[in-house]
């Protein structure tokens, strides 16, 4: 499979670039696709991190496994999207994740050396390697603030102002489901699932599926304030 441009474009390593510049780039470039089918191993923790790994089609999933058997989802990822950039250039350079398919996918690989090759020949894909990096840096430190909020109830509560200051609007979309969220917040799903209907209860808010509106957001940003 040949990766598609267009996907291509949506990945931020691409950024700014036309469908035929990037099949144009594509020619020139030494890169390797795979198909993998669901649940299938992408990558292993402890791998050697020697490659930039980016979603062609379908959804894989970033998993700490630790030794019990239990897992913590770190990041699900669709179209465009990459993983591997964060260790790629550190002197221990291991996967620190186990990568799987959540569904059939292609996903595309591009060496540590191809992508310094890149880099040297085309500085803006280097700025923009960059960017990404900054980007997950700012999640990485956005998780800690929520996890380092306090009680459920407040990392909750934190979380959802935080979303609704992000996507502009009090109704909210999640990016994931109840088991990821709770796993996001270090917590059990049934103690996620008694926190939220506390907080419909009460009126602040609603929800229906992955959508949850925010009904008092004044009172839940005054409560979060005054709980510390």
């Amino acid at each position: 499979m040949s990766p598609d441009p267009a996907t291509l474009q949506a990945c931020l390593l691409f950024r700014g670039k036309s469908v035929e510049e990037i099949q144009t780039l594509l020619q020139t470039m030494v890169y390797n696709v795979r198909f993998c089918n669901k649940n299938e191993l992408i990558l292993s923790e402890g791998e050697t991190a020697d490659r930039l790994g980016i979603v062609l089609s379908g959804r894989v999933e970033v998993q700490k496994i630790y030794p019990n058997g239990n897992s913590v989802t770190i990041a699900r990822l669709g179209e465009g999207q990459t993983f591997g950039e964060a260790v790629l250039f550190r002197k221990e350079n291991f996967f620190p994740a186990t990568v799987t398919a959540a569904e059939p996918c292609h996903v595309m690989f591009i060496s540590k050396q191809e992508l310094l090759r890149l880099f040297s020949a085309d500085t803006d894909m280097l700025s923009h390697y960059i960017e990404n990096l900054s980007e997950r840096l700012v999640m990485v430190n956005r998780k800690i603030e929520i996890l380092s909020a306090g009680t459920l109830r407040r990392r909750i509560v934190f979380y959802l102002l935080e979303q609704a200051k992000l996507q502009s609007s009090d109704s909210i979309r999640l990016p994931f489901g109840r088991k990821e969220w709770a796993e996001q917040l270090n917590t059990a799903r049934p103690s996620l699932s008694r926190e939220i209907g506390y907080l419909r209860d009460s009126a602040w808010i609603d929800f229906r599926g992955r959508i949850i509106t925010l009904l008092d957001r004044k009172q839940m940003q005054n409560w979060l304030e005054n709980n510390e």
